[in-house]
C-alpha cells in the first residue's frame, strides 16, 4: 500500500470525516466501470469469434478476464474460441469454470455438450443436453435436443437420436435441423413414403436448397412417380441451374436415355 493510500484508510478510521463516505460510492462506481469494461470485451471477443477470428477473440477475452475472472460468459467465449482453434485442454478447462460459476446456464450446459460430443465422449455430453432442454429459462429447448440427437447418432445410438429428434419436434414442429435429421434416417433406412413426407415438411419450414431438391428427384423416383420427380427437377433447374445438384440431375437423365 503506497502512502497516499495509507493516509485515506487512516483518514477514514481515525476522524469519520465525511468526505469518507465518498470513498465508498468511488468503489462501487470503480467497481461498476470495472463490470462494464469486462462485459464490453466479451461481447467484442465474441463479434470476433462470429467473424472467425478466434485467435483475436482470445486476446480480447483474456483481457476481460483480467478484469473479472468470474465473468461466467467470458469463461464460456473464451472456451468456444480456444475450441475453434483446437486448444482443447484450454478449452474445457473454461467450459468447467463457466458451469461452476454458473451452474444454470442453460447456454453453458448446452457448449459444454457439444463440446464433448465433438471429443466423442457421448454418455457425458447427453446428461448437459438434458439439463438445458429441461431449463424453462432456455429459450431454444429444440437446439439442446436436437444437438444431443445428432451426437446420439455420431456415437452410434441411432434410436436414442431418432428419440431426441421427435422431442425436439414436438417441442417445435418446424426446427430446420430436427427435420433434416429425421429425413436423412428414413432416407438411409429406405423408408420412402417417411422420407417424402419429412421432405414434405422440411420444404415447408425453411426455403429449398439444391440439396433437397435433388433429394426430392430421388425419393419421387424411389416412388416411382416420374410426374413429381419432374417437378422437382424442373424447380432444380429453374432455381439453381448453376448447381452441382442440377448437373447431376442432367446426366443423369443422360443415362437413363442411353
Amino acid at each position: 500500500m503506497n502512502s497516499l493510500r495509507l493516509i485515506a484508510v487512516l483518514g477514514c478510521a481515525v476522524a469519520f470525516l465525511p468526505a469518507c463516505v465518498s470513498t465508498g460510492t468511488s468503489t462501487r462506481d470503480a467497481r461498476a466501470s470495472d463490470a462494464a469494461a469486462a462485459t464490453a470485451n466479451v461481447n467484442l471477443g465474441a463479434e470476433y469469434l462470429r467473424r472467425g477470428r478466434a485467435a483475436v477473440a482470445v486476446d480480447v477475452l483474456e483481457r476481460a478476464l483480467a478484469i473479472d475472472d468470474g465473468h461466467a460468459e467470458a469463461h464460456l467465449t473464451i472456451a468456444l474460441a480456444y475450441g475453434a482453434l483446437g486448444e482443447l485442454e484450454l478449452a474445457e478447462t473454461h467450459h468447467r469454470r463457466a458451469l461452476r460459476l454458473d451452474s444454470g446456464s442453460a447456454a453453458a450446459q448446452n457448449a459444454y455438450a457439444v463440446f464433448l460430443c465433438s471429443q466423442n465422449r457421448w454418455p457425458d455430453a447427453e446428461p448437459l443436453f438434458r439439463q438445458a432442454a429441461d431449463n424453462p429459462d432456455y429459450e431454444t429447448p429444440a437446439a439442446a435436443l436436437t444437438n444431443a440427437g445428432t451426437c446420439a447418432r455420431n456415437a452410434n445410438d441411432p434410436e436414442s437420436g431418432r428419440r431426441y429428434f421427435l422431442e425436439a419436434l414436438a417441442i417445435d414442429p418446424g426446427y430446420p435441423d430436427a427435420l433434416a435429421n429425421m429425413l436423412d434416417i428414413a432416407w438411409r433406412n429406405g423408408d420412402y413414403i417417411g422420407s417424402r413426407s419429412w421432405l414434405q415438411r422440411s420444404l415447408a419450414a425453411r426455403p429449398a436448397d439444391a440439396g433437397l431438391l435433388l433429394l426430392c428427384v430421388r425419393i419421387e423416383r424411389e416412388l416411382a412417380d416420374p410426374a413429381a420427380a419432374e417437378r422437382c427437377a424442373n424447380r432444380l433447374r429453374d432455381d439453381f441451374p448453376d448447381s452441382v445438384e442440377f448437373a447431376q440431375i442432367r446426366e443423369s437423365g443422360r443415362d437413363a436415355g442411353n
